[in-house]
């Protein structure tokens, strides 16, 4: 634990040491900061910056001159000039250090990611505390919090008139004072959901910065302030009448304005398991309410859009489009597709999810029915499906004989992902019988953040882009986790793991379902289950038995053909159909033919050259028996080129190679 003097630490004398739990050296923390995210260039820029106008004291930034920087390069709104000189200066001498200076520009930044365990994270979460406890006094009042949580609701559209209660019952989950060690653990718990848009400048300094020299070498004017061509893509500022007050302390009673940035923290729903986590009776209202109330009707309806049929209309025209462009050459379309506006896209998620609401967590699908596996934001390959089998459609399609099954994996890695949701939300909402669709891992916040999903809200919805995202996010935490067809064959995405012992464990799980972000000694049975269901592989092949370490990490595992085998007896299966890997072929048996991968989208990152698979599920008229037939596209068929992105966040994962092809 430090013991640094609490004003080093931008504190009031007195500050509890039992309340700083993880706070960290802040020139530690943006040292480590830097490294991570590679911001050298950033920093010497703003130092030079910073020694240019530094003129009343070498080296340290008055209030005066620091306002005249943001002033020379517009990267907020100047109501908030004050506030950031406040809050960065953290032993409130009327000054800023580089250090300061740098750190607290870092901090803000729009393109900061927002990943609680990382260097940078961690720094955020720092300021936005100072910046709710106004009067800088180590923990936050019932009120700071409710200013917080009212805020984040505002970020979202949603007014919240139930700010108090839900800051009473959260504060009330922790004993002693709410400092800073519980407003860190209830965010990593996602007890507190939201706190990614808060402190974020309008742009990032070093971009305005550059693209001001850039324009003035071009002689085209200066960029302004929220300019649309800025690479960040920034959100005009929906709580500007908030900013005029903020007190001396920087915090509660002010915002600042909320740009498209990269969360990773950012979870919503509500939570569950004891003692940190609220239960269902005792969560705060904000951290149980869905995207979409069940009494009310989203914004959308209320304003004229034709209720029922208007939304109906736009899945159908979403579908009926894709149909059409899959019938003409790709290149004509593939660079500017743009299927629905923002608004339109918030409509199509605040309707799906009164339909997923009402789905069990373990979905029971009658035959026949087609089980696709993972997409990957891979609409092209999509389409080709559908044009080489058939669509889910009344008009050229078997959609009133055939049951749909996606194995999630909907989003990230390819160019599509708003594109493969909206026509798969679509589909939900014209045929929510018909159409069901499974969770997989990439349908959370933490992962697609990073892999794509993100970034193509943002390219696709500009300034809405981050609010489309948020929504998303909050519509996945309603998907199913399985689906169990004709009570003979389960589909998931990843498997069973070490923790799923009966199909009944998979069935009941409270919405929304969240995914927990590690495994530690308060991790619950049931999110262990959830974790195997969309983390978890075979072993290597059918002679590696039991269940073994993964090589995607500590929260999952790798189970053999013996654990398959003995879950599909208990449970009288024939069948586990699952996901997640990539296969050569688009399909493969493991366990001696008692459990399928499917994959679907071909060439996986323009990497592995592999086929896509789709299993059709039927009933042998002869036998009664269910039987599966894989339907598959060849590698090649459909060029990827553009359907996958170029930069991944992290290299694709190994296909899946088994012991019969010598690996």
């Amino acid at each position: 634990m430090s013991t640094l003097p609490a004003r080093a630490l931008g504190l009031q004398e007195g500050y509890s040491q039992e309340q700083w739990g993880p706070w960290r050296s802040f020139g530690l923390l943006v040292q480590q900061a830097m490294t991570e995210l590679s911001w050298q260039d950033s920093a010497a820029t703003l130092i030079a910056l910073c020694k240019e106008h530094s003129r009343s004291q070498e080296g340290y930034l008055s209030k005066d001159e620091f306002v005249a920087i943001l002033l020379r390069y517009p990267c907020c709104n100047a109501a908030y000039h004050s506030v950031f000189f406040e809050l960065f200066d953290r032993n409130q001498d009327g000054y800023l250090s580089e250090s300061d200076f740098l750190g607290g520009m870092l901090a803000v930044s729009p393109l900061t990611p927002h990943k609680l365990e990382s260097p940078s994270g961690q720094l955020r979460m720092q300021f936005i505390f100072l910046y709710y406890d106004a009067n800088r006094n180590g923990r936050l009042e019932v009120e700071e919090v409710a200013k917080m949580i009212e805020h984040i609701q505002q970020l979202r559209g949603k007014p919240h008139t139930d700010a108090m209660v839900d800051a009473t019952a959260l504060a009330s989950l922790y004993s002693g004072a709410f400092g800073f060690a519980a407003f860190y653990d209830a965010a990593q718990k996602r007890m507190l959901n939201g706190t990614s848009p808060l402190l974020r400048t309008q742009q990032d300094l070093f971009e305005t910065i550059r693209l001001s020299l850039s324009s003035e070498k071009s002689s085209d004017a200066p960029p302004a302030s929220g300019a649309a061509h800025a690479p960040q893509r920034s959100h005009e500022d929906p709580l500007a009448s908030l900013g005029a007050a903020h007190g001396s302390g920087g915090g509660g009673s002010c915002l600042v304005s909320a740009p498209v940035s990269l969360p990773q923290a950012c979870l919503a729903g509500s939570p569950g398991g004891a003692p940190h986590t609220p239960t269902p009776t005792q969560s705060p209202s904000s951290m149980a309410r869905p995207p979409a109330r069940s009494n009310s009707q989203p914004e959308y309806w209320r304003s004229g859009a034709g209720g029922d049929q208007g939304v109906q209309a736009l899945a159908l025209r979403v579908v009926r489009k894709l149909m059409e462009l899959s019938n003409q050459p790709i290149a004509d379309w593939r660079y500017s597709l743009q299927l629905v506006t923002s608004r339109e896209f918030l409509l199509l998620c605040d309707t799906v999810v009164e339909l997923l609401r009402q789905e069990d967590s373990l979905v029971e699908v009658p035959l026949p029915c087609r089980v696709y596996g993972d997409i990957h934001g891979q609409l092209l390959d999509l389409l080709e499906f559908f044009n080489a089998f058939s669509w889910p459609d009344k008009r050229r399609g078997d959609i009133f004989s055939m049951n749909y099954v996606f194995l999630g994996d909907f989003v990230d890695r390819g160019a599509y992902s708003c594109d493969v949701i909206s026509l798969l939300f679509s589909l939900k909402i014209l045929y929510p019988s018909r159409i069901f669709l499974i969770r997989g891992n990439h349908e959370d916040r933490l992962m697609n953040v990073n892999y794509g999903f993100h970034a193509d809200c943002v390219r696709k919805f500009a300034r809405e882009g981050e609010d489309i995202w948020e929504r998303a996010n909050d519509v996945f935490e309603f998907l199913p986790i399985a689906a169990l067809v004709e009570s003979a064959i389960l589909c998931i995405h990843g498997g069973i793991g070490d923790s799923i012992a009966t199909l009944d464990d998979l069935r009941g799980i409270p919405k929304p379902i969240q995914v927990v972000g590690e495994i530690n000694e308060r991790t619950t049975r049931r999110d262990r289950m959830v974790l195997d269901a969309l983390w978890s592989d075979p072993t290597d092949n059918d002679q590696v038995l039991g269940v073994h370490a993964s090589p995607r990490g500590k929260n999952t595992c790798r189970f053999g053909p013996d654990r398959v085998q003995e879950f599909n007896r208990r449970n009288g299966l024939k069948l586990i159909i699952r996901a997640h890997e990539c296969v050569q072929h688009g399909y493969e048996y493991f366990a001696a033919g008692q459990l399928l991968t499917v994959f679907s989208a071909t060439n996986y990152c323009n990497q592995h050259d592999n086929d896509g698979a789709m299993v059709v599920l039927v009933k042998d008229e002869r036998t009664g028996e269910v039987v599966e037939h894989a339907q598959v596209i060849k590698s090649g068929t459909v060029d990827t080129s553009h359907g996958w992105n170029d930069q991944q966040f992290r290299a694709p994962s190994p296909m899946r190679r088994t012991g019969a092809e010598g690996h």
